[in-house]
């Protein structure tokens, strides 16, 4: 009896020694399966973060690596076991992955770190919806240059009109693609420099450096729109994409070729070496923290599965005359008659992301034209024209409480945080500008909503 005994504990000690290869499958399957449509693995902005990670990450080997990145991931976790929101689940992982690689390798640079949030969805969806008035202020200021040419140009919401052609100014042109690839080609190159000079930059040094950047980007997608309208280089032509990377090597990548290199010499810290290596020896702390940890991942995310607001349904919703009214998944409210079709998308809290149409209808097939804020009966508000081939409808959105109703994404959030009432995206569809028109007026004015809200 003993002796069986003894080869169980024996057994259990023996095994006890794969205890990272356990920890990684935990986060692998937090990672590939509860994250699952909320990471997307397959996009440029992978490819170059995984790139900026190799040259970026460095660790101080003769010490023993922190813990600090245990605590951020508990503290994230503790979040989403209150708040199902998975932007919180992606920290406590990501932030989980670091610990696991701090024990064993030792303290590691922040730069790795920074290449993540570039790397995340979140990064993507701010740049994505934050930069949308930076793209309007573009269009204005590109039709501005061109018109001083002495070529023929309006200019209506993201639209140029140049000599009869229309060109839209797409997220493509401002925002997601062409921020998340030039930061991460920043950190390409800061890591490069950092390695060939052993230097090493501060962070406020790292972050002056990406605030120019972002300033060259902008500064590129206004030439690129420019060259585009001017030379009439028509969308879905070949030109078009090469235009595009040729704005972005020359005026962002090739500047920041030789301002890194001169940073990195001019102010950089040498690195020091150290001959003494760190060793993990007494492993009981950390084989406890390192294996408690993605266990509390996967037990939490299973507990929060059907708390996700994705998942949830708004039950009890009034009945509105004239209108037929559905709940669906993501605490959405969908009413539709004949003539119109509005969704009010209600949004938990201010650091919650929202159903957006600028991402929702391209999802569906539509394109954005003539995107622009508008002021409706006192209310600021966004417009536009969504086609897919043949099909065409107007569509407007703002946010709105019952209270207070705006286009601006920083005071709904700011007011929520101030503690006012949580705000719903309310986007409103129609078949025509005149019915849209209508349909806007009397939401607003009646404030016939508000019993949704």
């Amino acid at each position: 009896m003993s002796k069986g005994i003894f080869s169980l504990i024996a057994g259990v000690l023996r095994a006890g020694r794969y205890w990272p290869l356990i920890a990684v499958i935990c986060y692998g399957l937090v990672l590939f399966v509860g994250l699952y449509g909320y990471l997307v693995w397959d996009t440029t902005g992978v490819i170059l973060g995984t790139a900026a990670l190799f040259f970026t990450a460095s660790f101080n080997t003769s010490g023993r690596g922190s813990i600090r990145y245990f605590f951020i991931a508990l503290a994230s976790l503790l979040l989403y076991l209150l708040i199902p929101a998975k932007t919180f689940l992606c920290i406590s992982c990501l932030c989980g992955c670091l610990f696991m690689i701090e024990t064993f390798y030792g303290r590691m640079n922040f730069l790795p770190v920074l290449v993540l949030v570039m790397m995340s969805p979140l990064f993507e969806y701010a740049m994505n919806v934050f930069s949308f008035p930076i793209r309007l202020a573009l269009t204005g200021w590109a039709g501005s240059i061109i018109r001083i040419t002495g070529q023929e140009v309006s200019v209506q919401g993201n639209m140029i009109t140049c000599n009869g052609n229309e060109f839209s100014v797409d997220p493509a042109c401002m925002g997601l693609q062409m921020m998340v690839t030039a930061s991460l080609c920043g950190m390409i190159l800061i890591g490069f420099y950092q390695q060939q000079y052993k230097k090493a930059l501060g962070i406020w040094l790292v972050l002056s450096i990406l605030a120019g950047m972002i300033l060259m980007n902008v500064a590129s997608n206004l030439l690129r729109i420019i060259f585009l309208v001017y030379l009439n280089i028509m969308p879905s032509t070949v030109m078009h994409d090469v235009t595009g990377i040729l704005c972005l090597v020359l005026y962002v990548i090739v500047p920041l070729l030789f301002l890194i290199q001169w940073m990195v010499r001019k102010y950089g810290k040498p690195v020091q070496v150290h001959r003494k290596r760190y060793v993990l020896r007494s492993a009981v702390k950390l084989f406890l923290l390192n294996l408690l940890l993605p266990a509390g991942l996967l037990i939490v995310f299973i507990i929060n599965k059907s708390k996700e607001v994705d998942q949830q349904v708004l039950s009890n919703v009034p009945a509105m005359p004239g209108y037929t009214v559905q709940s669906l998944p993501g605490n959405i409210i969908r009413l539709n008659n004949d003539t119109l079709l509005v969704y009010i998308k209600h949004i938990p809290a201010s650091y919650y992301t929202e159903h957006n149409p600028m991402i929702c209808w391209k999802g569906s097939g539509y394109e954005f034209y003539k995107v622009e804020e508008k002021l409706v009966g006192g209310h600021t508000i966004y417009t536009a024209l969504l086609q897919q081939e043949k099909d065409r409808l107007y569509t407007a959105w703002w946010y709105d409480n019952g209270l207070v109703s705006t286009s601006s994404q920083l005071q709904w959030r700011w007011d929520v945080l101030l503690g006012a009432h949580p705000y719903s995206l309310v986007n409103v569809t129609a078949s025509s500008e005149h019915e849209l028109r209508l349909a806007v007026n009397e939401i607003l004015n009646k404030r016939r909503l508000s019993v949704y809200l």
